[in-house]
């Protein structure tokens, strides 16, 4: 009985707290339903090239005029008399994802910049047929900076890539276009790109590098820098040069160059320094019309070591006297570290 009396007491002591912790909260709603899925701007925050976001004028199709990021959604063709897209405002990714930028008959630009513009970058498409006058990317303006095209193929147009400023182009592929494939005046930086197939010179660059790049069958030089560096480039059966070097404090660096200067002109070689104070070194020259290395007139002061040429006979090393060339032998007598073979 002791026992039942005790039991009891603590249920009783017990309950109340039991109730406390079943009780039911409040069924009111805190608030209305939020939406739970991301938005469209969240999913992709660019901005489409398009009529509606990026209308034209009368001189281009499409105008960027504000600061951000761009993307086209499909192909576009071009109209005759107009650019295709014209940058007009700093700071500006443009993305053609793939997808093609045509130009038509009587077409201008692929691309314009036409003023001084920086923090550019174009990437990932094909930019073909802006031949009516026009260039695949034209970078008009000298004090444009930090801009960088990247993945681009541009074929049929009238330069391929021409910049008036400095530019980064890597990765991108510019052939068979009416004049120069890729031009760089105010410095910069062309690397892992293909230039071939061009009605000019495939690649000319001022004040720059040429890194790791392909320079065949163009109707003038291979690649040409005044000045710059060549360096680990594949240069091969140009019409004129297949590295031409048109101003002093160039370097020309492990270059391969085959079967260049198709046209047999005095003035040109596989390797041709037209100028004074540059270093060629380490670079494989083989039949290269009149001279495989060759320095211009009366130039001096050039240090051409470490390279091995063939095909030229007499004229594998044409170079006047002032400048500094390593002893001219054949691999298997050559002990200098500084020898030049010729065979």
């Amino acid at each position: 009985m002791k026992t039942k009396l005790i039991l009891l007491a603590l249920i009783s002591t017990l309950n109340p707290q039991l109730s406390t912790v079943f009780a039911q909260g409040s069924l009111t709603p805190p608030g209305a339903p939020a939406a739970t899925m991301k938005s469209l701007a969240q999913i992709e925050p660019r901005t489409p090239v398009d009529a509606t976001h990026t209308p034209g004028s009368s001189g281009a199709s499409f105008i960027i005029n504000q600061p951000g990021s761009y993307y086209l959604t499909t192909n576009l063709v071009g109209v005759s008399s107009k650019d295709g897209i014209e940058i007009l405002t700093n700071n500006v990714t443009l993305d053609l994802n793939g997808f093609t930028l045509s130009g038509v008959s009587g077409s201008w630009d692929g691309i314009n910049i036409p003023n001084a513009q920086t923090n550019i970058v174009v990437r990932n498409g094909t930019i073909s047929g802006w031949g009516g006058g026009g260039d695949g990317v034209d970078g008009e303006s000298s004090w444009s900076f930090n801009q960088v095209f990247e993945h681009l193929n541009i074929s049929t147009c009238g330069y391929g890539m021409f910049f008036y400023g400095a530019a980064v182009v890597r990765d991108c592929n510019c052939e068979n276009n009416a004049t120069h494939g890729i031009v760089i005046f105010g410095g910069g930086i062309i690397s892992g790109c293909t230039a071939n197939n061009n009605g000019a010179t495939g690649i000319d660059m001022a004040n720059g590098m040429v890194l790791g790049c392909f320079a065949i069958n163009n109707s003038q030089n291979g690649i040409l820098v005044a000045p710059g560096t060549v360096s680990g480039c594949f240069v091969q059966n140009n019409k004129y040069s297949g590295i031409y070097v048109d101003e002093p404090n160039s370097t020309v660096i492990a270059n391969t160059c085959i079967g260049n200067n198709t046209g047999n002109f005095s003035t040109h070689a596989g390797i041709c320094i037209n100028d004074s104070n540059n270093r060629v070194e380490d670079n494989h020259v083989t039949g290269s019309g009149h001279g495989g290395i060759q320095v211009n007139g009366s130039y001096v002061n050039n240090v051409i070591i470490k390279n091995s040429v063939s095909g030229n006979g007499a004229n594998n090393y044409v170079v006047p006297a002032g400048n500094d060339v390593g002893p001219v032998g054949v691999a298997a007598t050559a002990t200098s570290p500084w020898a030049n073979i010729s065979h």
